[in-house]
């Protein structure tokens, strides 16, 4: 099984032991040793998924204390579509297009919203991206590219545009995965309109938060139209 299958399996895991009240909010996990062991898994992998986990709201890390369910209601589940869909070009088309309606509106609206602590936060994970990418890690770039467009979503302050952002980019994860690997050298065009988008929040210009971000976008389906078969 390969790897990124493998951490989508157990992400699946705990959630459905949620979903079945084996977990439930405030419950305590097993200390990563122990959890790996119990699903055969590596540790690094278990990590990943759990990072993962966290990304989503589902658990928080406490720490010195432990790993900790934040979220144990169905319906929070419904995000998780990507569990039951089997991902295919012409979905993946529409999810991108969908991303090129809403991102850029939602930029536009964190640059208008934005606290020190919210700039201070994107600007934390654009340093770690652009280390991963000095590196040439794109493992490690991958899930920070995903961590960057929630804070965004996030700093708009509107919480329905975060949970459809949220939605989008789980839908579109696999796919991102493969793109990147397949594009390495789109990484670099992708730092770029990162930066600019962050610096376009950093100056509460909305205006140039859309246009970066619908940009950046375009960018994205310009190269998969070049490189992809649809």
């Amino acid at each position: 099984m390969e790897r990124t299958s493998l951490i989508d399996n157990i992400v699946i895991d705990i959630k459905d032991k949620i979903i079945a009240g084996e977990l439930k909010a405030g419950d305590m996990l097993a200390s990563q040793d122990d959890l790996a062991k119990a699903m055969g898994v590596s540790r690094a992998s278990l990590r990943e998924a759990l990072n993962r986990l966290s990304l989503m709201g589902v658990i928080e890390t406490k720490q010195g204390i432990g790993t900790f369910i934040k979220r144990a209601t169905p319906i929070h589940f419904m995000d998780s579509l990507s569990s039951l869909l089997i991902m295919d070009q012409t979905s993946a088309a529409e999810l991108l297009d969908a991303r090129l309606h809403i991102e850029p509106a939602v930029a536009a609206l964190a640059a208008k919203n934005s606290t020190e602590g919210d700039i201070e936060k994107i600007r934390a994970v654009l340093q770690g991206m652009e280390a991963d990418f000095s590196r040439g890690n794109l493992e490690g770039y991958i899930p920070r590219d995903v961590q960057f467009h929630i804070l965004v979503a996030e700093t708009s302050k509107n919480r329905v545009l975060v949970k459809v952002v949220e939605i989008i980019r789980d839908l579109l994860r696999k796919f991102i995965h493969k793109f990147f690997i397949t594009v390495p050298l789109s990484v670099s065009t992708s730092v770029k309109y990162h930066n600019a988008i962050y610096e376009a929040i950093r100056r509460h210009d909305p205006v140039a938060a859309r246009k970066h971000m619908e940009e950046h976008i375009k960018s994205l389906i310009k190269v998969i139209n070049e490189n992809f078969d649809w």
